[in-house]
């Protein structure tokens, strides 16, 4: 099991800005991470949502403490391993509990809506919570990643996310999905930090002028896919039956408990 635990401020690039931003940062000490040494690496994620969509209700009304569940895989075809994660966020905060499974494993879980038989506390919330709040698989959104981070400060990480797409779909290796892009050629700048930014990373922002902007790739992908939630009324923000706040609040604390977070 993973934890991580962060702040993240994110920055949309135009495509001149990107190789700017980048360079000074690779000359401000930072280093391509292990997994973008040759060229960025690719990232699809399946994000789970009830059906009258409240998580992306949630996200889009700016909700103080949400919850997001996703299975993540970093490659276009059926291979180990994939990354089962469920993400808090509290304000600007996240919180982010992962584990990594044997493709056989998600074929199980997508199957029979359970995983096999396992003490993993990561693979145990994620299946009380999908029954808890009738979760069923919504979207695709896979990108490029390029992830950069320093020796120095192993609290500091940043990426730079382009050609961002999304699809509906119900699993995470569809037959052909069709995908909507995000954002053309530009790209996203996420600085992930457990505390505050360094002073030299706050000047290079502010040199270049980028402006923090709300950007959850589900979001948007559901704005693309489903655009008559858009406009919806904000009374479709409603609990499945039998499920409240308060419960799954307090089953994430005890979750908390148990991982000692």
């Amino acid at each position: 099991m993973r934890v991580t635990q962060r702040y993240e401020h994110k920055y949309r690039l135009d495509t001149t800005k990107i190789y700017q931003v980048r360079n000074q940062i690779l000359a401000s000490g930072l280093e391509r991470d292990y997994y973008s040494q040759e060229q960025p690496y690719f990232v699809r994620s399946l994000y789970f949502d009830t059906d009258n969509y409240h998580s992306f209700l949630e996200n889009r009304g700016g909700f103080f403490s949400r919850v997001k569940l996703r299975i993540r895989s970093y490659s276009p075809t059926p291979a180990d391993p994939l990354s089962v994660e469920i993400k808090t966020k509290i304000g600007n905060q996240s919180l982010k509990y992962s584990t990594f499974i044997a493709h056989g494993w998600y074929d199980t879980f997508m199957e029979t809506k359970h995983f096999p038989v396992n003490d993993n506390p990561v693979l145990i919330e994620f299946e009380r919570l999908v029954h808890l709040l009738a979760l069923k698989p919504k979207v695709i959104i896979e990108y490029e990643r390029e992830g950069l981070r320093t020796g120095r400060a192993a609290n500091l990480r940043i990426t730079i996310d382009r050609e961002i797409r999304s699809a509906a779909a119900d699993e995470l290796f569809p037959e052909a999905p069709s995908f909507r892009t995000h954002y053309g050629k530009g790209a996203i700048l996420e600085i992930k930090c457990s505390g505050k930014q360094p002073r030299w990373l706050s000047q290079c922002v502010q040199e270049h002028g980028l402006q923090w902007v709300a950007n959850s790739k589900y979001v948007q992908s559901i704005g693309l896919s489903r655009p008559d939630l858009v406009t919806g009324s904000a009374s479709l923000l409603r609990m499945p039956v039998g499920a409240s706040t308060v419960d799954t609040q307090a089953g994430l604390g005890r979750f908390r408990a148990a991982t000692h977070v």
